[in-house]
């Protein structure tokens, strides 16, 4: 009888101290971190300096030629169609605020 009271009061304590633990292990004196991803999107801002330019396309038109003598009188063209450069093609700075 003594040994089941010894045996149940041993069961008791085992019981008690396994209850009273923590389920994590502490850390005494060290901190957690945390790591987080995070995106930011800005515009990207040009250096200072740094000029930045785009390509115009010239501008051109078709227009109908009638037929005749040529501008100076020497010989019969037929009628027909001639592409006219209107302006040139031409780099430009780029304003980003357009």
């Amino acid at each position: 009888m003594k040994t089941i009271n010894k045996l149940s009061v041993l069961g008791c304590i085992a019981i008690l101290a396994g209850c009273s633990m923590n389920s994590q292990p502490s850390n005494a004196g060290s901190t957690r971190t945390v790591y987080r991803e995070v995106a930011i999107e800005a515009p990207a801002q040009p250096v200072p300096g740094v000029v930045e330019y785009v390509w115009e396309e010239p501008m051109i038109d078709v227009i109908d030629v009638p037929p005749g003598l040529d501008p100076e009188g020497h010989y019969y063209r037929r009628g027909h169609q001639s592409v006219v450069e209107v302006r040139q093609g031409r780099w430009r700075h780029y304003d980003s605020k357009n």
